[in-house]
């Protein structure tokens, strides 16, 4: 019997802005990350043992996942929206995940299992390449909330419907999110934004655990609800105006992410890791780059905004720091 194709590949996804933040109102804004995807495979000839392994212990994971979802009795039920049998056919034949996300990174290793899922399966489907209105984005957020809520309890939904979507997403509020794209100053070969790899896996539910006692003493809330949220979005503003020149970009950018690093710095110290802190404080001082948490912190990735990556790179070399840009070309690597 010819095996089925294998599924699309699904890419993990980088939040420029909006961690904390969005839990509170403020807007949000997340891209693709190719350097890391996911994608549904059957066993193919000349597997190593690594790879046997790999695939027994995710095939085990969605045969669980497939009775968690036979078993969801929201409206509409899930066994009405995806082909659950077509599902268990090809479980029997050995589809598994096959992925180097990697996890406790905050790039959506789960998100992309759901979103690889549901393109597989769904009936209909909603295809990435449309531009889907708010409302259905929103309908299809809600689906993957569901759906993702297996592996962490609960979920926004947010992580999945970024990859499925594989482009930037502006998230304005619970239910308004749109496609968009980002400013020429902040994508260049020359410089934009860098990624900086901390090797350290973190647990984004212990992190939330600390901004939420941060936020019952006064004066923190003051500055974050204010002054905080205020810098987000005005970032978000400069990188999701298509409108602007790259040169207008870089400069409202510029300045917007010296702000938004200055406050991280003083409001969110702990969530930086220990030993990036001279980096940090160096790109502030410098001007020469600028860093900012990529979700949670920390670990995983910090993310930054040079706008000369050339100029960058002697400090970069200093500080050992292993850096690439967000569609994978490594920039440093000590």
């Amino acid at each position: 019997m010819r095996m089925p194709r294998p599924g699309k590949q699904f890419y993990a996804k980088i939040m420029l802005f909006g961690e904390y933040s969005l839990l509170h109102g403020s807007r949000a804004l997340t891209m693709p990350f190719r350097r890391h995807g996911a994608r549904l495979v059957f066993p193919f000839p000349g597997m190593n043992d690594k790879q046997q392994m790999v695939a027994l212990r995710s095939s085990e994971q969605l045969h669980a996942f497939r009775d968690f979802l036979k078993q969801d009795d929201a409206s509409p039920p899930i066994y009405q929206l995806m082909d659950l049998d077509r599902f268990e056919e090809e479980l029997a034949q050995g589809i598994f995940l096959q992925s180097n996300i990697p996890s406790g990174y905050g790039l959506g290793s789960s998100g992309a299992l759901v979103a690889a899922l549901y393109d597989r399966y769904a009936k209909p489907r909603t295809m990435p390449g449309e531009w889907q209105p708010p409302r259905e984005l929103a309908w299809l957020q809600a689906l993957f909330s569901r759906m993702e809520s297996y592996f962490h309890g609960s979920s926004s939904g947010i992580d999945p419907l970024s990859i499925y979507a594989g482009q930037p997403l502006l998230i304005k509020g619970k239910h308004d999110l749109s496609r968009t794209r980002l400013g020429e100053g902040t994508t260049s070969a020359s410089g934009g934004f860098f990624l900086v790899n901390t090797h350290i896996p973190r647990k984004t539910s212990d992190l939330v655990a600390i901004f939420r006692q941060k936020l019952a003493d006064a004066g923190f809330r003051r500055r974050f609800m204010h002054e905080y949220m205020a810098c987000n979005d005005a970032c978000i503003e400069a990188v999701a105006n298509t409108s602007h020149t790259p040169e207008e970009t870089g400069l409202l950018f510029g300045a917007k992410m010296h702000e938004l690093s200055s406050l991280q710095w003083v409001l969110f110290r702990e969530m930086i890791p220990e030993i990036f802190r001279p980096m940090w404080q160096e790109g502030l001082s410098s001007g020469d780059y600028l860093m900012k948490l990529c979700g949670a912190g920390g670990g995983g990735f910090l993310l930054g905004y040079a706008e000369n990556f050339q100029q960058a790179s002697g400090l970069w070399k200093k500080h050992h720091a292993n850096v690439i840009t967000p569609d994978g070309q490594t920039l440093h690597r000590p």
